[in-house]
């Protein structure tokens, strides 16, 4: 379970996804996606299919959407595209770099948590200028254990020498809020979430609470 009645004032930790979260990429996915699809099968993909893959391990999504290739060409296809277009199909999220700045000027504690490479999730946060703000910063080339398991929640909170009634987890995705449920830490899901529509945002993954824009995370750490 989340924290949804715990004390806001105990939070001094902040866990970011980066994709879709604090980085908008849904372009630099669609377009990998779609090319990859097409080059190797020949067949075009909806956005409704790409979108049921995010947040998903990429290997995962290769082997359920082309079951007939192999994977690991795949994977080879599909990231040596987004090497090629990825400065060009990603965006800073409006707000994110004063919200960043203010939270380390309070003095909380903040890591990435993401399914991404380290190579490109090093070269979105270098690009932007905000990979300063973390302390911490766990990819998917770094864990065996995936969101939405509760481990890599844990494995970051140790990185920090936070607890998880002392950490709140921001995301996307159902298996951001799922692993941030899972391993009891209070959950937040952004509102402009490509990934998880309103009316999917109910039941057994519901967040402990969703924001419209990034500001709106220093309102809700104040109580306001």
């Amino acid at each position: 379970m989340g924290n949804a009645a715990s004390d806001l004032s105990r939070i001094n930790t902040i866990i970011f996804d980066m994709d879709g979260t604090l980085i908008d990429t849904n372009e630099l996915i669609y377009d990998s996606w779609r090319y990859t699809v097409e080059t190797l099968t020949g067949r075009s993909v909806t956005d409704e299919v790409i979108r049921g893959t995010l947040g998903e391990i990429l290997l995962d999504s290769m082997k359920r959407l082309m079951p007939e290739i192999d994977p690991e060409k795949a994977l080879d296809v599909y990231r040596t595209y987004q090497r090629e277009i990825f400065l060009d199909r990603i965006e800073l999220y409006d707000g994110v770099e004063t919200v960043l700045r203010k939270l380390h000027e309070a003095g909380y504690k903040m890591a990435i948590l993401t399914s991404r490479l380290t190579s490109s999730t090093g070269r979105a946060l270098a690009h932007f200028k905000i990979e300063s703000y973390f302390e911490a910063v766990l990819t998917a080339s770094d864990t065996e254990f995936f969101k939405p398991a509760p481990e890599p929640v844990y494995q970051i909170l140790d990185m920090v020498g936070s607890k998880p009634e002392e950490a709140l987890l921001i995301g996307d995705t159902v298996h951001d809020i799922e692993a941030g449920l899972a391993a009891g830490v209070f959950t937040v899901l952004v509102g402009w979430s490509v990934a998880l529509p309103p009316e999917q945002r109910g039941g057994v993954s519901k967040p402990d609470a969703v924001i419209e824009k990034m500001p709106d995370l220093l309102c809700l750490l104040k109580g306001e």
